[in-house]
């Protein structure tokens, strides 16, 4: 069924590719999928990669002794020594893995956890206010599992007990484990531990610059380690926005490396082969914050991996149509003169992206890749629905 552009506004629907593996290349991915059918891209549309399918094309995985490797070099640990990590995620696909990797650096050593309460970064809850109240602690005080005992609190959505999960996953390691949550550093700081990874992803610069400020310094970031571009894997953004591969074989699959280029030679193919215009992203986590939950879908160091520069940075600026529209109403404008008004309005912001101007009151500006990567992933990636291209159309 063939549609009127002109009575349609933002369109985005999933491509699908078939299987991708590590044989693939990104760009003929695109182009043989976008062949199938006729007229599938079109002049101003933004084609989305998920960030998984591309770091696949890329083979830009690790093994997890790389890991621990790297770990023991950068932090100068032993076999015996201790780590303190601080401020890890609650999740199976995101840390897990990379928690292995850690225990795997001291396996005659020990492991200190430091969890964020009452939620992670993320807003997955690690306790609620009933066993606060319990407890009759303060988001100042320390908390030891000890004092919470056995009856843990589960995740409401994953209804697992995420303390003893990871107590599980160090102690297979062969070390010793330690799990309390507090919200301020000086806790683990006090501990002394001989190496410190502060391991949340958005504020990890505020935690590693409040843990330096405690005169601690061997302390790094997950943004720290398989970050050497000099290595064939690795990511700008290290193990941040890493997740689970090949758990059999102890993979870890990075986050895209390069994605500007990546979406470069995206964008030229399809200029060559279809003789269109088209913007490229790739695009990770969307950042999407469930109001029923409170957790924030965003586990990635950002929500854009890679944008071509058409869009790079650049605020989608709206008219508030309802706003004008009564104001045009209130100054006895006809419904076409009101409409007409509102589209020049429009093309007036792509040139000139006016936040301040009067018709953009009660509108955000916000940026495309941000917006656009969120869309595509709840098109595809939060509904797993096995269409790892997207295309948005109408958007710019």
């Amino acid at each position: 069924m063939e549609l009127n552009r002109s009575n349609l506004g933002v369109i985005a629907f999933g491509v699908k590719t078939g299987i991708i593996t590590f044989e693939d290349n990104m760009v003929d991915v695109v182009k043989n999928s976008l062949k199938k059918e006729k007229d599938l891209i079109d002049n101003g549309d933004i084609v989305c990669m998920t960030e998984a399918v591309v770091a696949i094309t890329q083979k830009n995985y690790v093994y997890l002794n790389d890991v621990s490797k790297e770990i023991k070099e950068k932090l100068n640990l032993k076999e015996d020594s201790t780590i303190g990590i601080i401020y890890p995620i609650l999740s199976r696909n995101r840390f897990s893995m990379i928690l292995k990797g850690i225990a795997k650096t001291v396996p005659k050593g020990k492991i200190i956890i430091q969890l964020k309460f009452p939620d992670d970064e993320q807003g997955n809850p690690i306790t609620d206010s009933k066993m606060l109240h319990k407890l009759d602690k303060t988001f100042e005080d320390k908390i030891t599992t000890e004092e919470i005992g056995k009856d843990r609190f589960l995740h409401p959505e994953t209804g697992l007990d995420y303390i003893a999960f990871y107590e599980s996953i160090v102690k297979k390691e062969g070390c010793d484990v330690e799990i309390y949550l507090a919200n301020s550093t000086r806790y683990l700081v006090d501990k002394k531990p001989d190496g410190i990874i502060v391991s949340n992803v958005h504020h990890r610069n505020d935690t590693l610059n409040a843990i330096k400020k405690r005169e601690y310094q061997n302390v790094i970031t997950l943004q720290n380690i398989c970050s050497d571009s000099q290595k064939e894997a690795y990511s700008e953004y290290g193990l941040l926005g890493s997740n689970i591969l090949d758990p059999e074989n102890e993979k870890i699959k990075l986050a895209p490396k390069n994605g500007d280029l990546v979406c470069l030679d995206v964008q030229k193919m399809i200029k060559e082969e279809f003789s269109k215009d088209v913007e490229v992203i790739i695009y990770g986590d969307g950042a999407y914050k469930d109001p029923e939950s409170g957790i924030y879908e965003l586990a990635d160091p950002v929500s854009a991996f890679g944008v071509t520069p058409g869009i790079k940075n650049r605020n989608r600026i709206g008219v508030k149509t309802k706003f004008l529209m009564q104001k045009l109403y209130n100054d006895g404008k006809s419904k076409e003169e009101i409409s007409k008004i509102i589209e020049e309005e429009k093309e007036k912001f792509v040139r000139e992206q006016k936040k301040d101007s009067f018709s953009a009151q009660g509108t955000t500006p916000r940026k495309i890749e941000n917006l656009v990567s969120s869309l595509a992933d709840l098109v595809s990636g939060s509904a797993d629905s096995n269409t790892p291209v997207v295309i948005v159309r109408g958007f710019i």
